[in-house]
């Protein structure tokens, strides 16, 4: 098998060598699909600067009065 660079290609070639005897085409396009948006989503994660002494953003849990 060749090296791959890309990394979609590379998950996409980890999952269907692992898991492709049991997905038909379709489930694989689904597949692709996800990964594609997964690396979209991540990269717009690793572009948002976050300084290094940010502290972690307070939950915010809603007050509820006895009825």
């Amino acid at each position: 098998m060749a090296p791959v660079d890309d990394e979609a290609a590379l998950l996409f070639a980890l999952i269907r060598h692992r898991y492709g005897a049991r997905l038909d085409e379709a489930q694989l396009a689904i597949v692709r699909e996800t990964i594609d948006g997964m690396l979209r989503d991540v990269a717009a994660l690793r572009a948002a600067a976050v300084p290094d002494n940010a502290e972690p953003v307070q939950s915010f849990v809603p007050f509820r009065a006895d009825p």
